[in-house]
């Protein structure tokens, strides 16, 4: 079994490819995995790794792989940014295991994603592959690890100032929000701040208000006042562009009912430079 951040994977027998490409067996959205990264040969019980030629390399326990190696339990695999845990599994684990959800792939593209997502994160179809799930740990249908390990990989995007995948990364994340709110599903809070914050971000080192703009809609929307610093980020941005801005603050301001002083001061500064 593959463990990687809040999913886990039974391997098969075969190979099973590592990469950031839709059509691998394991897709990793992240910026420094290449498109066919790596992958792993499950024969019997040995199970190998072998690195396909990546621009970062892979490690394996901290060490460069070189060639093909193989997997001994509890093993650490490191693809870009993500490290992913290899662990035999024998009967007694498997019987007293945890509560497991699944994994479905996206009719329209071939991503896979938790089944307790309502749109693939990657196209926002809604879309599935009948019979074609992947065992994994989902947790309750509330908590939306989908946009988790969007925004974990969107943090790091960032990081480097990879500002197209920072952009990319955004789209599919408000494509989750949106179809969430719009089913009437929960938002973490944490949740909503971050891409907002990171929206906030993008909307200052790109020079216009698109960006900036969802993000008070959707806090419009779900009836909650943004952080202080979406305020002060979208502060920066130049007149012509802070002034398509006014109508979601004035939106905020009339209609969301949420109480946080601080919050509201800083859009009420933010609302005041837009007037004058």
């Amino acid at each position: 079994r593959l463990r990687f951040l809040l999913q886990e994977i039974d391997l098969s027998p075969g190979v099973t490819v590592l990469g950031r490409s839709p059509t691998c067996h394991v897709t990793l959205d992240d910026p420094l995995v290449s498109r066919e990264h790596a992958q792993l040969s499950v024969r019997g019980n040995q199970v190998t790794v072998q690195d396909l030629g990546s621009r970062n390399g892979t490690l394996v326990n901290g060490e460069k792989l070189a060639g093909t190696q193989e997997l001994r339990d509890g093993d650490r695999v490191r693809l870009g940014t993500q490290e992913l845990v290899f662990y035999h599994l024998d009967d007694a684990d498997r019987a007293a295991g945890r509560a497991t959800g699944f994994m479905t792939r996206c009719a329209a593209c071939g991503v896979p994603y938790p089944a307790e997502a309502g749109t693939c994160p990657n196209c926002g179809s809604d879309h599935r592959v009948e019979d074609d799930t992947v065992s994994g740990v989902v947790g309750a249908t509330d908590q939306n690890w989908t946009l988790q390990l969007l925004i974990e990989v969107l943090q790091r995007a960032e990081t480097v100032n990879r500002t197209e995948d920072v952009e990319r990364l955004l789209e599919r994340a408000r494509a989750n929000i949106e179809g969430r709110l719009a089913a009437n599903h929960h938002v973490a809070p944490e949740h909503l701040d971050a891409v907002a914050v990171s929206a906030s971000r993008l909307a200052r080192r790109l020079g216009n208000a698109r960006w900036g703009r969802w993000a008070l809609d959707v806090f419009a929307a779900a009836n909650r006042l943004p952080p202080e610093v979406v305020s002060v980020e979208l502060h920066t941005l130049p007149p012509d562009s802070q002034g398509e801005l006014r109508g979601s603050v004035e939106r905020i301001l009339a209609e969301v009912t949420e109480e946080s002083a601080e919050r509201r001061q800083a859009l009420l500064r933010l609302a005041a430079d837009l007037e004058a």
